[in-house]
């Protein structure tokens, strides 16, 4: 046997296991009896040593296994590296004793060595663990079986063994802790184990322990309530959340209380935590203990080239201007938050000036005798590029010009703009047209010139759709709906081939869309096209027809007419329009007691309107803005080409995005807030069907068309219950959006606010609060179905109240 293994050894030897070394005889047995003994009994220093080198290098003829009852000799084989032929060696000897016993088969292994002709026979000898046979678990109530059973890895026919009997009390314990159960106790019948060779664990669940209140000690510079925003741990809301403790999550709020400090100069700042359980072992506070430290700030900045002061590489750019880009100046609070952020700036700063591998490392130095940082700023600016070649491939069926005006800062034969290639970047991963595109400079740095090189691939930009929606506003229809977003009114088909394959009508980014919705209470039918860059320009062109029939409680009315648009962009963030449209308006059916103002325009009218609107937008996203702004003015002067009437309508809005949280997986908690506002000019010129209206989907917890001046009834010279739209509109609607599940059910909470007058009159201001789901799914619609809840806290005599506001959207590809 090997003396020097680290494996459990029996009181006495064992016998050998049979195979050719019996031969050996009496002699041998005598050896292996002594290696034995010498093991099992203390030895001075270096004794069991040489007694090993005794079989050192002499040749392994045979490596065999003795006490293998259940467990397969080719398992435990496997597990060993000594092999016949092999010099003998007792590390490996030993690490094979290491492996078989981390098998967890075996309560026991050890090694026998005897000399044989021609070299030694190694036997690993083994005491195998009792198998189980059976796992129960008794006591649980609160968490079903099932769940156990899966958090439990032990299984008849399992091995006893006590490591892994100790993980199950350990696993089923986590698991009631994570559930609020922090004094649940996990026991193990350790008579039945031995006698009946089953194991069954005892669960006392105690009661569950939730969390009534959150608290900070030690904090002097920030508020309870500042801190308080960076914790998850939820509290305990009766009914609506349940507050359960969760001590790994007190942690990582721990950790993120420190990091919010730190983040705002407090570098040396420590947080720990302390949970106070009630008498009842049911209530819990979580208390934070907070150790803020003092708050560094910036001593002084200074700025260096590469290789310091003497360098020969100049700064290129004045450090006054260096200083502005720089979020950290003396005097203000330091962070390393902030010093990463000033180096990044720093490096754009260059970057838009084309040196692209411009490198800004802050290196920060303490003074020992206050809470100062005075920082350096090395700067290296690398050589400037100018824009080569630029190489678009991947786009088989769209023009290469409709990828390059997406494109910022690559104009070949200039030098690059890096915050350019970036809005380059967003700007084609935001396209319809296009999916995971890339965009590499090409070159080594330090190259005067360097080529660009854009790879795009082209989505399915057709769809063609049919299927039904539902509206609370406009009741139920059906949809139809052909759109190509890759459009080319030039590319005609050269044969029907051509256009039943797709290969024809696209490839110039422009929009053509037909749809068409017959419905209960309202039919609409539509074609509209439209060219973002009209004859690569500045300007876009739109062309639109429609013809609309509805229904009304009091009146139908039938609409068709067309537009014609002409636009103009002004950079990426400013863009005008001025719309030219057609109106012919049928109004018919008018019931008895429908308002006079209806009766007023009953029968055929002309309307036509030249409109005007400037509109300035910073989003991140036209579908799912996450930050910036969007502001829009209009001016619409109706009559201006003739027509049967004449006013001028003036509108503005304002919305704007902000992301208050965003988790690991790019989900985002976003607040909006939105007003739009509308006045007509001259008073009781604008018919009925061109007023302002609101509620419904406009104004949730009222109505479609729910607030707003009613109409004085024609059969009774009365003011009766219909609305007749106003003048004056203000609305405004403050949101806060936040994901439920996964990326496509989000949750929100709302108030809307606003009023509809006849002249501007804020005296009449209706409130609703609600709450409401957004599910967006990639095969549906951009925002196929929202559903709100909202009820009035402030409304108007005469106004229609609405619980549920919804619109959903169901095609059928």
């Amino acid at each position: 046997m090997n003396p020097t293994a680290r494996a459990q050894r029996p009181d006495t030897p064992g016998g050998r296991a049979a195979g050719p070394g019996r031969r050996s005889g009496r002699l041998a047995g005598s050896l292996t009896l002594c290696l034995t003994l010498l093991a099992a009994s203390p030895a001075p220093a270096g004794f069991a040593q040489e007694a090993a080198d005794a079989w050192t290098d002499r040749a392994v003829v045979e490596v065999g296994f003795a006490g293998l009852e259940t467990v397969s000799e080719t398992l435990a084989s496997n597990a060993v590296r000594m092999s016949p032929g092999d010099p003998y060696d007792a590390a490996r000897v030993n690490d094979d004793i290491d492996r078989l016993t981390r098998l967890g088969r075996f309560r026991k292994v050890f090694a026998e060595v005897e000399p044989v002709a021609g070299g030694v026979r190694l036997v690993y000898r083994v005491e195998e663990q009792p198998l189980l046979e059976g796992v129960e678990i008794r006591g649980n109530k609160a968490v079903d079986d099932l769940t156990l059973r899966s958090a439990v890895t032990l299984r008849a026919g399992d091995p006893a063994d006590e490591f892994l009997v100790e993980r199950a009390v350990r696993q089923i314990g986590e698991l009631y802790r994570k559930r609020g159960f922090f004094v649940a106790d996990v026991s193990v019948d350790r008579e039945a184990l031995r006698r009946d060779r089953t194991l069954v664990l005892t669960i006392r669940e105690g009661p569950k322990l939730r969390v009534h209140g959150i608290a900070f000690e030690g904090n002097e510079v920030f508020s309870d309530d500042e801190l308080r925003k960076e914790v998850k741990q939820p509290t305990r809301i009766p009914v609506l959340r349940q507050g359960n403790l969760d001590r790994d999550l007190v942690e990582l709020d721990a950790a993120r209380v420190r990091e919010y400090l730190r983040d705002r100069g407090h570098l040396d700042a420590q947080v720990g935590s302390r949970i106070d359980v009630s008498p009842d072992q049911q209530r819990a506070v979580v208390t934070f203990l907070v150790e803020e430290g003092a708050r560094y700030t910036v001593k002084s900045v200074r700025f260096v080239p590469a290789g310091g002061a003497g360098a020969a590489s100049p700064l290129l750019i004045p450090e006054e201007q260096l200083l502005l880009a720089m979020s950290l100046k003396p005097g203000s609070v330091f962070s390393v938050k902030k010093s990463v952020e000033s180096g990044a700036a720093i490096e754009a700063l260059y970057g838009r000036l084309g040196h692209l591998d411009a490198e800004a490392r802050v290196e920060r130095r303490f003074d020992p005798q206050r809470p100062e940082v005075a920082l350096e700023v090395g700067v290296d600016p690398g050589e400037p590029a100018v824009v080569g070649k630029v190489d678009v491939r991947g786009n088989n069926l769209t023009r290469t010009r409709v990828v390059l005006r997406e494109t910022r800062g690559l104009t070949p034969g200039r030098r690059f703009d890096a915050v350019g290639l970036e809005e380059t970047r967003r700007r084609l991963s935001e396209s319809a047209l296009f999916a995971q595109p890339t965009v590499t400079i090409l070159g080594e740095p330090g190259d005067a010139v360097r080529d660009v090189l854009i790879e795009v691939q082209e989505r399915n930009t057709g769809s063609i759709a049919f299927g039904a929606n539902v509206s609370s506003d406009l009741g139920l229809g059906g949809a139809i709906d052909l759109t190509q977003r890759n459009f080319d009114i030039t590319d005609t088909p050269a044969s029907l081939g051509d256009f039943v394959t797709g290969q024809s009508f696209r490839g110039a980014g422009q929009t053509f869309n037909l749809t068409a919705s017959p419905g209960a209470r309202n039919s609409s039918y539509a074609v509209s096209w439209r060219d973002p860059a009209f004859l690569e320009s500045d300007f876009s062109l739109s062309l639109s027809a429609f013809f609309n029939d509805r229904d009304r409680r009091e009146f139908d009315e039938r609409r068709g007419g067309g537009s014609v648009g002409v636009g103009r962009r002004f950079g990426d963030v400013w863009s005008g329009a001025v719309v030219g449209r057609y109106n012919s308006i049928r109004i018919a059916d008018i019931e008895e007691d429908a308002p006079v103002d209806v009766f007023a325009v009953e029968g055929d009218n002309d309307l036509t309107s030249l409109g005007l609107s400037f509109t300035r937008s910073t989003a991140d996203s036209f579908f799912t803005p996450s930050r910036g702004s969007r502001t829009e003015f209009g001016v619409d002067q109706v009559g201006a080409l003739g027509g049967s009437f004449e006013f001028t309508r003036l509108s503005a809005g304002f919305t704007k995005f902000w992301t208050v949280d965003q988790d690991y997986l790019d989900r985002r908690t976003i607040v909006s807030f939105g007003v739009d506002a509308g006045y007509i000019l001259q008073e009781n010129e604008a018919p009925v069907f061109e007023r302002f209206y609101a509620g419904g989907r406009s104004f949730r917890g009222f109505d479609f068309r729910g607030i707003g001046p009613r109409g004085v009834r024609n059969d009774t010279g009365q003011v009766g219950d219909d609305a007749v739209g106003g003048r004056f509109s203000l609305l405004t609607t403050l949101q806060y959006e936040f994901p439920l599940v996964d990326r496509y059910l989000r949750g929100v909470v709302f108030t809307d606010q606003g009023t509809i007058d006849t002249s501007v009159d804020l005296g009449r201001w209706r409130v609703s609060v609600g709450a409401g789901i957004r599910m967006a799914i990639p095969f549906l619609s951009q925002a196929p179905f929202a559903i709100d809840f909202a009820v009035p806290l402030l409304d108007e005599e005469g106004d229609e109240d609405e619980l549920i506001s919804f619109t959903l959207d169901i095609p059928f590809q």
